[in-house]
Parts: structure tokens; C-alpha cells; sequence
């Protein structure tokens, strides 16, 4: 594409599910319902005192709020008889923040005379019962504990068990858990007799194990918005993976039941929408309060000058089990919680051309970074953007794209005059190092990371070298060489994730339409010498894919005879063809033409186009990535409308032909932008909530 034109601007109820209780046990139902309603009451009263310090609860059980620093005795000499008879709470606050891993019980039958319930199949083995529980009070499925272990299905009788003898058991919490099947968060665990029948049991002690719990990411997602009054029009946050708890009052949110002590970086991030914003800006509070002091972790009243997302990023520290978030003006829509150090990087190994482009599936150009360049200096902040962060490659893969295409330009390191080439190694080493880091950030989320030559061969850039169209190539060659055999020894030991690409959208200067033979034989042969070199750096560069465009990375002049793949040892095995798409240009990257929609005929060439890539390449095992393409959000009536068709159109036709694609983002989000995230805000913008669901099929 040409420069300037991409690189612009640049609530719950109290009714439970007993559906695992046996039929028999009425009084058991009545029981848990008592005791359920008199917790919810309490949480609730919990959440709203909480701010003035208290801990007003009144007819609670004295286990269930149990002090996660205190003494780990729960119960001692407790006698209990009859079916699902209730015994004590335990909630999912109190011991995860405790690092409490189970629960010992040592217990002994005091009368084992009488007879078992005549309907009851468990005998003994069903003594106890450990209940998990969700935030909605739902579940209640059951870990069964009898003398010889828990979730026993061989029976036990009155026969097998010896009176006054002690039996210790200890249940795992994490084998509790699991057997909630509500698909919801466990909010607590219920202890009650299982089906004793008359017999009489006492718990001689029961205690809570103490381990190491491993931390785990955490969603919490919904609505909230200070109101500053008491009333529940504030809404609330539900957990939707991991493990916490939230409950919104008016002020503020109470967060409870995270435990982050085995992450490196503990992180919160917080999504915000902002609406009403005018033209003023203004200064919110968007702060992580201490809980027991309500001071900040940090201070923080961020100018918000423009409606949307916006995410706010705190490390806090490892020992913290429970926070307060104070947000105001806008709505609370998600709260995360992450180790920023996190790695979900599996091993990618042994692709061939039949698979690579299924596996790279949607991809996300990292536009206007790295590659971005002014007056011969290279930086990634020059066109707009900030320092590339971790943040937004994890955004990328958690919304579903599997590639991110990193353009990168090498001007500064590298000089061609028309007698020499040489390379800058000081200058290199940095640039190359930068780039590690950023391929390993996106690694950090099992993407496919391409890394290429962007605007070295761009006419309009100062130092440009890369010229395709130079009679003498005998120094371009030998730069370009040198280049890419330092880039393939820098990322030799990476696996498959890494792709190369050879070169972008090379072109006579100023020729759109057919280039000389002359043109054609030395980007063909530019390609040639990108092969031979990374293959023959070896190691893994002999099985890494390596991408290679034809003229202008145009498809009607990549398909002709005229482009020639290469070739290493007489096989093209790891190859493949890189396209840009942005037809028709008055619609997608000009701002001056004032076209804005887009025909039926115009939707309908996509496919055309797309079907001679297929035709030429992909029926012949040569896998095709169309590496850009995009269309401006103009901002006019009806033009957000023709944007969602196009890029519908083109992800439609991408996936019927076999091509992976991937969308250009230049990080810009207002007029004439083409960003689906605000780098500074970590939010996604108003194009972006509208058109990365059709990108990766949300």
C-alpha cells in the first residue's frame, strides 16, 4: 500500500436446585433452604456495611465466615444424626484466600444400633457430605465421606464399622469443586450428614489442610456504575472463569476470592465503557482501593477525553486476596485478573503446505509500529502509536485471531550506494533484539508471528534500498543477503510459529500496472536469495515457512507466468505466496475520493479474485496468505454499514478458497482509521466491536 495512506492518524433469588438430594430427605431441603436464605441475607448486608468497616452478621453459622488467618480447627466434639442434617458452611472467600486445600475429618459413630433407612444405598459410605455450591446458590452436588475414604460406591454397613472407633478422612477442596456441574463459578462448600438414618455420629475435629494453591486467571463480567446512593440500580459483575467473587454497592465493587501469590506479575485490568463524554475532557476516578483501607494502590484520575472502551492496567502485589475498584462515570464491564508474565506457548512443529493456512486461520497486522519510519530513523512511536505492549497481543488472541504479521523496517541499519552495502551492527543488534521481544510477546499467546522487510523498498522513504527496479543489483543483493541471514540466525532455534517473509509490495515507482522483465527477474530472484539464505542458516530454517510476494503483491500480476517461486534443493515444501487485497481503492484507503459504499459488482470481484489464487496456487499445494486488507472507517452515513459487508465478503471468500488473511490495523480509530483497538486505551473501538466478531467468527 502506499506510504501516507495507511500510515495516517496513523441479581439472584432464593430459590435452589435440590435435584441431587434424595427424595427422602425433606428435612435435609429445608434445612440447607434455611440456612441459604439466611447467607444470602447476609452477603448482602456484608457488601453494603462493608464500607463503613463492619462485619454485621447476625444469625450466621460460626464456620461460615471463618477468619482465613486463624487457627485451622473448624469443628470439634460436633454430634450429628439423622439424613442431610445441615452442619456448617464454608465459603470459597475464607479458605482459597487462606490457601486451605481440603478438609480432615476424623469422626466416630456413637450409636450403631439402630437400623439403617430402609431406602437408603449408601450405607456408611454416605456419612457425610461435602456440597459445592455456585454465586447463584445452585448445584449442591455432592463428595460423600464414610470411614474408609470419600466417594466410596462400595457399600458399607452397621456390621462394617466399629462403635467409638475413630476414623480420620481427608477430602480434597479441589475434588469438591469439581463436581459442580452448573457450569457456574463455586462460590462455597455446604457440610451436612449424608444417610445415617438414626445413627449417631460425632465429629471429633475437623480441619482445614493447608498447601499451595496455584493461582488462576480470573474474568468477572456484567455491568456496574457508581450511583452513590443506596438502591440496586449499580448492577454487578459476575465471575465467568476462574475463581473470585464480586458484589457492587453503590460506590464501589468488593472483589473477594482471588488468590494471585503464584503469578510473576500480578495484574488487574479493568474495561470501562464511557458514554456522554463531550467535548470537555474529563477526569474520573479509576482507582484499585485497599480493602481493609480504602487507600489506592494507586493514584490515578486519567483524562478520558472520547466515548468507548477504555482498560486500565495496575499490577498489584502478590499477597493480595480482595480489593475494592472505585469507577466512576463510566460502566465496569469486565475485571481480569492475570499474571502480565503468563505463557500459553504450545509447540508448533511438523506443518506442511496442506495445513499451515487452516492453522494461521485470521490474522492481525501489527501496522504502524515497528515499521514505522520518518527521515531515515526508525521507531515504533513515530507514527502515532506507543511502545508495542504485552496487553495487546493478549487481546488479540483472546478475541480468536491465531496470526499476527509484524512489519518491520530496517532502514537505519542498512545502506546501498551504488558501489557498496553495508550494515549498521550496532544499530541491527538493537533493532533485532526489540523485534525478539515482541515476537515472544505474541509467542506468549500461541500466535503465528510474521516477521518481514516492510518499507526498505519503499520509494518515499528516506534510505530506502530495496530497489527492484535498479539495473545493478549487485549491493542490494549483498545487503539483502546479509539482512536476512542475520534476521534467520536471530530466530534460527524458534519453532514454526515464526514465518519469514521475504519483502513488501515492491514496485516500480509509480507503475500500478505491468512491470518490465527486467522488474519481474529481480524480485524473482531477490525471492531466490531469501530461500538460499534462511535454509541455509539450518536449523529450524530448514522447515520454517517462508512467505514470498510477486509484483506489488498484486494479485492479477502474481498470478502470471511472470512470478516464479523458488525453489530449495528442487522443492517448494514451506512456501508460500503473499497477497495484498485493498480493491476497490477508492473504497478502502482513499480518503479523497469521497466513495464511501460499495457495489454488489465490486462485493462480487473479491470472489473473482480470490478464485484465481486458488486456481493458480492453492490447487497446486502452494498455500496463499493475503497479508493485508481492510477498508477506512469514513465516519459518513451508511459507510460503517458498506465496511462490515466488504470485510465480510472478503473473510467469506478468504475461507471458501483456503487463504489464511489477515486485517490491517494502522492503531488509528478515528476518521479515516483502520484500528480495532486503542493501543493507548487497550479498548476496543467502534469499528472493532463491529467487525472482529466477523473476522474470527465470534
Amino acid at each position: 500500500m502506499v506510504l501516507g495512506v495507511k500510515e495516517q492518524k496513523s441479581k439472584g433469588n432464593d430459590d435452589f436446585s435440590f435435584q441431587h438430594f434424595r427424595e427422602k430427605d425433606v428435612e435435609g431441603k429445608e434445612n440447607i433452604m434455611k440456612i441459604a436464605k439466611k447467607m444470602k441475607k447476609a452477603i448482602s448486608v456484608m457488601a453494603i456495611t462493608a464500607m463503613a468497616g463492619t462485619t454485621a452478621l447476625t444469625g450466621m453459622p460460626a464456620a461460615v465466615y471463618a477468619d482465613s488467618a486463624a487457627d485451622t480447627s473448624l469443628i470439634t466434639d460436633r454430634e450429628c444424626t439423622g439424613n442431610a442434617s445441615y452442619i456448617s458452611t464454608y465459603m470459597k472467600s475464607d479458605y482459597y484466600n487462606a490457601a486451605w486445600t481440603g478438609f480432615q475429618i476424623t469422626f466416630k459413630y456413637t450409636d450403631t444400633s439402630k437400623d439403617l433407612a430402609t431406602d437408603n444405598s449408601l450405607g456408611f459410605n454416605d456419612t457425610f457430605e461435602f456440597l459445592s455450591f455456585d454465586t447463584s446458590w445452585g448445584g449442591w452436588n455432592r463428595t460423600t465421606v464414610g470411614p474408609d475414604g470419600y466417594d466410596l460406591t462400595e457399600n458399607a454397613t452397621a456390621s462394617d464399622v466399629e462403635e467409638n472407633k475413630e476414623y480420620t478422612v481427608t477430602v480434597p477442596i479441589a475434588t469438591i469443586e469439581d463436581k459442580l456441574d452448573t457450569g457456574q463459578a463455586v462460590n462455597g462448600i455446604n457440610l451436612q450428614t449424608g444417610g445415617i438414618g438414626d445413627n449417631k455420629v460425632k465429629i471429633v475435629s475437623m480441619n482445614y489442610v493447608q498447601g499451595t494453591i496455584e493461582s488462576q486467571p480470573t474474568v468477572l463480567e456484567g455491568a456496574w456504575h457508581k450511583t452513590g446512593e443506596s438502591s440496586e440500580e449499580h448492577g454487578e459483575l459476575t465471575l465467568t472463569s476462574g475463581q473470585a467473587t464480586a458484589y457492587g454497592n453503590p460506590w464501589f465493587i468488593e472483589v473477594l476470592g482471588f488468590n494471585v501469590s503464584t503469578f510473576t506479575e500480578p495484574t488487574v485490568a479493568v474495561t470501562v465503557e464511557y458514554d456522554g463524554v463531550g467535548e470537555t475532557p474529563i477526569y474520573p476516578q479509576a482507582e484499585i482501593l485497599d480493602y481493609d483501607t480504602g487507600a489506592p494502590l494507586q493514584a490515578n484520575y486519567p483524562q478520558v477525553s472520547e466515548n468507548g472502551e477504555r482498560v486500565f492496567l495496575q499490577t498489584i502485589p502478590s499477597d493480595t486476596t480482595k480489593m475494592k475498584l472505585a469507577f466512576d462515570v463510566g460502566v465496569v464491564k469486565k475485571v481480569e485478573i492475570y499474571d502480565a508474565a503468563e505463557e500459553y506457548t504450545t509447540s508448533k512443529t511438523g506443518l506442511g503446505n496442506a495445513d499451515i493456512t487452516s492453522a494461521m486461520a485470521a490474522g492481525w497486522n501489527l501496522g504502524n509500529a515497528l515499521d514505522a519510519t520518518s527521515n531515515g530513523e526508525v521507531s515504533e512511536t513515530l507514527w502515532g502509536n506507543p511502545e508495542v505492549a504485552k496487553r495487546t497481543f493478549k487481546q488479540i488472541a483472546e478475541a480468536g485471531f491465531k496470526t499476527v504479521r509484524i512489519p518491520t523496517t530496517w532502514v537505519d541499519c542498512v545502506t546501498v550506494t551504488d558501489s557498496s552495502a553495508s550494515v549498521n551492527n550496532t544499530e541491527l543488534a538493537t533493532r533485532l533484539n526489540r523485534l525478539k521481544t515482541v515476537v515472544d510477546m505474541a509467542m506468549d499467546y500461541d500466535l503465528f508471528v510474521i516477521i518481514n522487510v516492510q518499507h526498505d523498498g519503499t520509494d518515499s522513504v528516506t534510505g530506502s534500498w530495496l530497489d527492484v527496479d535498479a539495473t545493478d543489483q549487485t549491493y542490494i543483493r549483498q545487503a539483502f543477503g546479509t539482512l536476512w541471514t542475520r534476521i534467520a540466525n536471530k530466530f534460527k532455534s524458534y519453532d514454526q510459529h515464526v514465518i519469514f517473509e521475504s519483502m513488501n509490495e515492491v514496485m516500480e515507482q509509480g507503475n500500478y500496472g505491468t512491470p518490465s522483465a527486467t522488474t519481474w527477474a529481480n524480485i524473482n530472484a531477490l525471492n531466490q536469495l531469501f530461500v538460499d539464505t534462511v535454509r541455509g542458516t539450518g536449523s529450524k530454517n530448514d522447515v520454517r515457512f517462508l512467505l514470498m510476494p510477486g509484483y506489488n503483491t498484486n494479485i492479477d500480476q502474481t498470478v502470471t507466468d511472470s512470478f516464479v517461486l523458488p525453489s530449495y534443493n528442487g522443492s517448494t515444501a514451506n512456501e508460500m505466496v503473499s497477497v495484498h487485497f485493498y480493491d476497490p481503492y477508492e473504497f478502502t484507503i482513499s480518503e479523497d475520493s469521497g466513495k464511501t459504499t460499495v457495489t454488489e459488482a465490486e462485493l462480487a470481484n473479491i470472489a473473482t479474485q480470490f478464485q484465481k489464487l486458488k486456481t493458480k496456487f492453492v490447487d497446486n499445494g502452494i498455500p496463499v496468505v493475503v497479508g493485508e486488507f481492510a477498508a477506512m472507517d469514513k465516519g459518513t452515513e451508511g459507510n460503517r454499514a458498506a465496511v462490515i459487508s466488504y470485510i465480510t465478503k472478503v473473510v467469506q471468500e478468504a475461507q471458501a478458497k483456503g487463504l489464511a488473511y489477515i486485517y490491517w490495523d494502522n492503531g488509528y480509530t478515528g476518521d479515516n482509521g483502520m484500528g480495532l483497538w486503542n493501543r493507548y486505551t487497550n479498548g476496543r473501538s467502534s469499528l472493532g466491536k463491529d467487525i472482529i466478531s466477523i473476522l474470527v467468527e465470534e
